[in-house]
């Protein structure tokens, strides 16, 4: 009797001991970024996080291609591979209405430190869907004009302008020529339709109008989207496989001198200005406003964040770590990594004007 009832405390101490102290720990948040600046520098923020916190969080890097489409699709299916992902605001509204990622209001309001009023009004709308944050905002880019001042004297002032400068360092058009192609532009799947958005405003055009009503037809929309296929299409002075670009190829064909100009991002200029990383152009890089159409000049400016999934295994721990990263103190250390946050406060830091002259321009 005496050893049955031994055995009995001995299991109800083990068992006791194992819902005391044997509680698992949340899983280690996993947040999402595509290859390039934005992904390098939130993988050196997240290490400065740990190093002050202890705290790990997960930087998944996928690549580029795809990248939007592989998260719509783990976040529609409700996967758990993922507590937040990163990318630009406008895809915020059909994730939202569908709940698949959540408002972090009671987060972002209730923290005084956070001061919203350090980012503007834009950023501030772009980030919300009716109301709510549904965005933690983490960049700011323009897409605009670079061009190798070293080859072209000054930028060209209108897009006809831009076609004739392209001609002539078009190698099949001109055999002198030092480079390949005279222009390049991102347009891969998921990529052209930002691209469009600078020569469309300048042709007066709009995808859809103030109602709803889409506008594709329209022969103000066709008359500029017509330009990019006559440059690739009948005047050859883009690449033929530009159908398929995005950001690294831009970045390679600037660094290597294949085109003397390109539709380009801030985000990427930091690496085309530094010596070490394209010492075959650094010194002879400028960025200009994007060229005018019959309507004027149009540059397209693209923030960026970070979306909660609704189905993560761990989203308070991602949260935690946003309002840090995007918070001044993060958004500082996330910068310099070379991110680009939004902030007023980072944007007026005369310490970063000297890699990023536009700066002042954003505000």
């Amino acid at each position: 009797m005496k050893k049955v009832l031994g055995i009995l405390v001995l299991s109800l101490v083990v068992v006791g001991g194992l819902f005391a102290g044997g509680q698992t720990e949340a899983p280690v948040p996993v947040i999402w970024a595509k290859s390039g600046p934005e992904g390098e520098a939130l993988q050196a923020a997240a290490q400065a996080y740990k190093d002050a916190t202890g705290k790990t969080v997960s930087i998944v890097i996928q690549g580029r291609a795809n990248y939007r489409s592989a998260y719509n699709t783990a976040l529609l299916a409700g996967s758990k591979d993922l507590d937040a992902v990163h990318d630009v605001a406008f895809v915020i509204p059909s994730l939202a209405a569908g709940g698949h990622i959540v408002p972090v209001d009671s987060y972002i309001n209730k923290s005084a430190a956070y001061d919203t009023a350090d980012f503007q009004d834009v950023i501030q709308r772009e980030m919300k869907f009716k109301d709510k944050w549904y965005m933690f905002p983490s960049d700011i880019s323009s897409e605009s004009l670079v061009y190798r001042t070293d080859l072209i004297g000054e930028a060209p002032k209108t897009w006809d302008e831009l076609v004739e400068i392209a001609k002539k360092f078009t190698r099949s058009i001109n055999l002198d020529s030092p480079t390949q192609y005279g222009y390049a532009f991102a347009a891969a799947p998921g990529v052209l339709e930002g691209t469009f958005q600078g020569i469309m405003k300048a042709y007066g055009a709009s995808l859809v109008d103030d109602d709803g009503t889409l506008r594709i037809a329209d022969s103000k929309t066709v008359q500029a989207f017509q330009m990019f296929v006559d440059m690739r299409n009948k005047h050859k002075v883009v690449p033929s496989d530009v159908i398929a670009w995005d950001y690294p190829e831009l970045l390679t064909a600037l660094q290597e001198g294949i085109v003397p100009m390109a539709a380009f991002f801030t985000a990427g200029m930091p690496v085309l200005v530094d010596a070490n990383q394209s010492p075959k152009v650094a010194g002879n890089i400028a960025y200009s406003k994007q060229p005018a159409g019959p309507f004027g000049a149009y540059t397209r400016i693209n923030p960026l964040g970070f979306m909660v999934n609704a189905k993560g295994q761990n989203t308070e721990g991602a949260i935690e770590f946003l309002m840090w990263l995007t918070g001044k103190e993060g958004s500082y250390i996330y910068t310099k990594a070379g991110g680009s946050s939004p902030r007023k406060s980072i944007l007026e830091r005369e310490e970063f004007y000297s890699a990023r002259p536009w700066y002042p321009e954003m505000l």
